[in-house]
């Protein structure tokens, strides 16, 4: 993802997708969030859901089935999320 925190431009792109997306009637999700500000600016600029590496590392299937059994939840802090998976 292009860092949206230190770049103008990109945010703006961000942010004219996500009201493009709101505006059509979609949930919007921000991809390939790898860092807390990553995930600051895009809850800043409205973005409903957000997957990436910062916010859960890749794993088995059987390990992940849990948390794709939850409902999605918006935008939060990392620490606010329990993402944490049973590797063992």
């Amino acid at each position: 993802m292009t860092p949206v925190a230190d770049d103008a431009s990109a945010a703006a792109i961000v942010e004219s997708v996500v009201r493009l997306g709101h505006a059509l009637g979609l949930v919007v999700v921000a991809e390939g969030v790898e860092t807390a500000d990553q995930l600051s600016t895009l809850r800043d600029l409205g973005c409903d859901l957000a997957q990436g590496y910062y916010l859960a590392r890749p794993a088995p299937a059987p390990s992940i089935l849990p948390i794709l059994r939850r409902p999605a939840a918006p935008i939060q802090a990392r620490e606010d999320l329990d993402l944490r998976l049973d590797l063992d």
